[in-house]
């Protein structure tokens, strides 16, 4: 496969320089993807794929749907791609279109934000900047709200109210029942930043917000009054380019610790109370990141994939294998493993504990072809995943037939249980 994935990095470089240009003339773009992967040395996967159900919606480029998720009820999936399809889908596989899907409405703009699953709404952001409600039984809208400008990162929900952020530098705050706005602020942004922001994270009535310039604020969420703002990234260089300084990842509170990662910066640990630094490390990133009771778990800008101690920040083990790979989010899959997607269809398992390679799996559509991941989602032991051919597809995690043959009885205990002692 090292030759198809060679020829996918020439054949988009070219659109890969040309869409940032785009991006630089419209005031945002995206981290430069210009390294050939890295080759991949043969592994025997105890993990395999069985493939559910998919469904295909609209192609779409990875960079429109970083405010893009799962959402999901106990029977259902929901997903929107940016051509404008917001779809529910039964979990459980049927045999025809008409019956995996139980509704499907396609909007007048662009998809940018969203699914949020509240009080049997969903809540989705646009390109034209509205932010809509819509019924979670019949996909028929509620209400919508006309904001400033883009809403390019996910609603998120916190004291009775809802939380979205538009990409002129505004937050918002809603009354989730008729879009109602409680409270707005705004703050000043540089020329260039990476395409889409992160959402805010609520935690025990305060909102905690990685803006573009390179801060960290906490703000009262029911008031939007700021607590303190911490400078957590310092713009330098001569161009616009040299001094991005974005928090792309959203920012994680657990165990009373806020953990923040910035574009062409650094890692940290903060105190939310304060806004003071535990630690800090040299790292650059945008993905999301993962945290469990031991460690903090990302992935850096070169691909390669980190795990911190959370209490000090040393580094635990670090995996430079997939560099060039352009890897997305890392989930945590169970009590030893971690989960994450390349830009070449394959799926990869890494070992909580050293980070090494267990597994791996190539997703590929009817041509044979890698397809680009932009998101996964895991249910228990079934895999989401929304590629940029615009397939939205469900595959049931099951013993490899190596693993099989190799391993009667499941004696590592890899499929007997599932402990996601894991946050994201």
């Amino acid at each position: 496969m090292m030759a198809l994935e060679v020829s996918f990095w020439k054949n988009n470089f070219k659109a890969l320089v040309l869409a940032g240009a785009a991006a630089l003339l419209t005031g945002c773009s995206t981290p430069t993807e210009l390294k050939p992967p890295a080759p991949l040395d043969p592994l025997s996967s105890p993990y395999a794929l069985e493939k559910q159900w998919q469904l295909q919606l609209s192609a779409f480029i990875p960079a429109q749907a970083e405010g893009l998720y799962f959402e999901s009820s106990e029977q259902a999936v929901y997903i929107g791609v940016p051509g404008g399809y917001l779809t529910k889908a039964t979990k459980q596989p049927q045999g025809s279109w008409s019956d995996q899907v139980v509704w499907q409405k396609k909007l007048a703009t662009t998809l940018t934000a969203g699914p949020t699953r509240l009080d049997r709404q969903l809540f989705v952001g646009t390109g034209k900047g509205q932010l809509i409600s819509l019924s979670e039984e019949s996909g028929q809208v509620r209400w919508q709200v006309a904001l400033s400008s883009e809403v390019i990162s996910r609603p998120v929900l916190g004291d009775s109210q809802l939380f979205v952020r538009t990409v002129d530098g505004k937050l918002y705050a809603l009354n989730p029942q008729n879009g109602q706005v409680n409270w707005v602020i705004e703050r000043s942004l540089p020329n260039l930043s990476l395409r889409g922001v992160a959402p805010v994270t609520f935690a025990e009535g305060t909102l905690y917000i990685g803006w573009e310039n390179g801060q960290i604020e906490a703000l009262d969420a029911r008031t939007g009054q700021s607590q303190w703002a911490t400078r957590f990234l310092v713009p330098s260089g001569r161009t616009d380019l040299e001094r991005l300084v974005d928090i792309q990842a959203a920012l994680l509170y657990q165990d009373g610790r806020l953990f923040a990662l910035g574009y062409q910066g650094k890692v940290a640990a903060l105190n939310p109370a304060t806004g003071n630094f535990y630690w800090t490390r040299d790292v650059s990133g945008y993905r999301d990141m993962s945290v469990d009771a031991q460690a903090l778990y990302l992935v850096s800008d070169e691909s390669e994939v980190l795990a911190l101690d959370k209490m000090n920040g040393t580094v635990l083990w670090q995996q430079e294998a997939l560099q060039g790979r352009y890897l997305i989010d890392v989930l945590t899959y169970d009590a030893n493993q971690l989960l994450t997607a390349d830009r070449f269809g394959k799926v990869h398992w890494l070992d909580r504990v050293d980070g090494a390679l267990t597994g791996r799996v190539q997703i590929s559509n009817d041509l044979g072809t890698g397809n680009a991941i932009s998101r996964l989602w895991l249910d228990g032991n079934t895999l989401y995943t929304l590629d940029g051919d615009g397939y939205v597809k469900a595959y049931r995690i099951k013993p490899s037939d190596w693993y099989q043959f190799n391993h009667p009885g499941d004696p590592r205990g890899l499929f007997s249980t599932r402990d996601d002692d894991g946050a994201k």
